[in-house]
C-alpha cells in the first residue's frame, strides 16, 4: 500500500509530498517515457503541457490501468525536462490526476532523445489492489509475461503493444523480494582508472561488466535490474551505448531512462548508469 509519511508543514515544501513510503510487493516501475507517438513520431514540438499530458493519459495511464492501479497510486514522480522553467504551471494544471500529490524530483537537463522532447517522465507506483486479500490477489491480464508467484512481471497493455518495446519494457511489476539500489557506476577499473577513454561503447560494457559483478556479491546477476538511468554527454554516442545494452541484457528489458547531460564525475567519462535491481524471494 502507499503511505505518506507524517513530516512537519515545514520540511520539503507544499507543493509535493515529501515521502512516500510503500511496499515492494505490488510495486510498480514504469520505464522513462515521451512524446512519441505509434508511428514512432515526436509529437506537440515546443508545448512542454501537452506534451507532459500526453505522456501520462496516452502512456502512462494505460500502464498503471494494467497493473491495476491508477495516478491515485502513484508513489513518485521524476521529471526530465530541458525547460525546467514551464514546470511549475504545468504542474499546476495536471497535478489534479494524482489527488494527493507524489513525492516528485524535477531535474532540468542538456537534451532527450529526438529532436523535440521537452520532458521525459518515470513513475514508481504502489498497486494496492494487487495486494488486498483475495483467492487470486493477482489476477491482472498482463499481454507481455506470465506472471508467477516469485519474481518480476513485465507489464504492457494492449492499447501498447504497437510500440517498440525491444530496448526496454514498458513496466514491471515487484512481488515478494528486495531492492537493490545500485551508485551511479562510471567507466573504471578495479584501480580507478578510465576505461575506454573516446569510446562510448567500450566505456559501457565496463559499466556492465562491474554491474553484474556487484549484483552477482548481492545473490543476484545483471540479469534482475528492473530500472535502469543513462547518463550520457553527447547523445550522438547513444548508439554505441543502446548496442551494449542490448547485448547484455534479456527481454524484457528494465525499464530505462536516458538522457543527456552537461558533465559527469570525471571529464573522460562519456556516460553513467544507474540501476535499480531486483532479487525476488523464491517460494518454498
Amino acid at each position: 500500500m502507499k503511505r505518506r509519511l507524517s513530516l512537519r508543514k515545514d520540511v520539503g515544501g507544499a507543493r509535493y509530498s515529501p515521502a512516500v513510503r510503500v511496499s515492494t510487493d505490488g510495486l510498480l516501475e514504469i520505464s522513462g517515457l515521451a512524446a512519441w507517438n505509434e508511428h514512432g513520431q515526436e509529437v506537440f514540438a515546443g508545448d512542454l503541457l501537452k506534451q507532459t499530458t500526453y505522456v501520462l493519459d496516452t502512456l502512462m495511464e494505460p500502464i498503471l490501468r494494467e497493473a491495476g492501479g491508477g495516478f491515485d497510486s502513484v508513489a513518485r514522480l521524476s521529471v526530465f525536462t530541458t525547460e525546467i522553467e514551464g514546470w511549475p504551471s504545468v504542474w499546476d494544471q495536471i497535478k489534479s490526476r494524482f489527488g494527493k500529490p507524489p513525492a516528485v524530483s524535477v531535474v532540468a537537463i542538456e537534451g532527450l532523445v529526438g529532436e523535440s522532447g521537452m520532458v521525459e517522465l518515470e513513475i514508481s507506483a504502489s498497486t494496492e489492489s494487487l495486494n488486498a486479500s483475495s483467492d487470486n490477489p493477482r489476477e491482472v491480464r498482463m499481454t507481455s509475461h506470465e506472471s508467477s508467484s516469485d519474481g518480476a512481471v513485465a507489464v504492457l497493455p494492449k492499447e501498447l503493444e504497437d510500440r517498440d518495446w525491444k530496448l526496454h519494457a514498458a513496466a514491471f511489476l515487484m512481488q515478494r523480494g528486495d531492492l537493490v539500489f545500485l551508485s551511479g557506476l562510471g567507466p573504471v577499473d578495479e584501480k580507478g582508472q578510465t576505461v575506454g577513454q573516446g569510446d562510448a561503447g567500450a566505456q559501457t560494457r565496463q559499466i556492465l561488466k562491474v554491474m553484474d559483478t556487484i549484483l552477482r556479491e548481492a545473490g543476484g546477476s545483471i540479469h534482475d535490474v528492473v530500472r535502469l538511468r543513462v547518463f550520457a554527454t553527447d547523445m550522438k554516442n547513444r548508439p554505441q551505448i543502446n548496442a551494449e545494452r542490448m547485448k547484455t541484457f534479456k527481454e524484457p528489458r528494465a525499464v530505462s531512462t536516458f538522457i543527456q547531460v552537461s558533465g559527469l564525475e570525471d571529464p573522460d567519462w562519456l556516460v553513467a548508469l544507474e540501476a535499480t535491481a531486483y532479487i525476488p524471494k523464491r517460494s518454498t
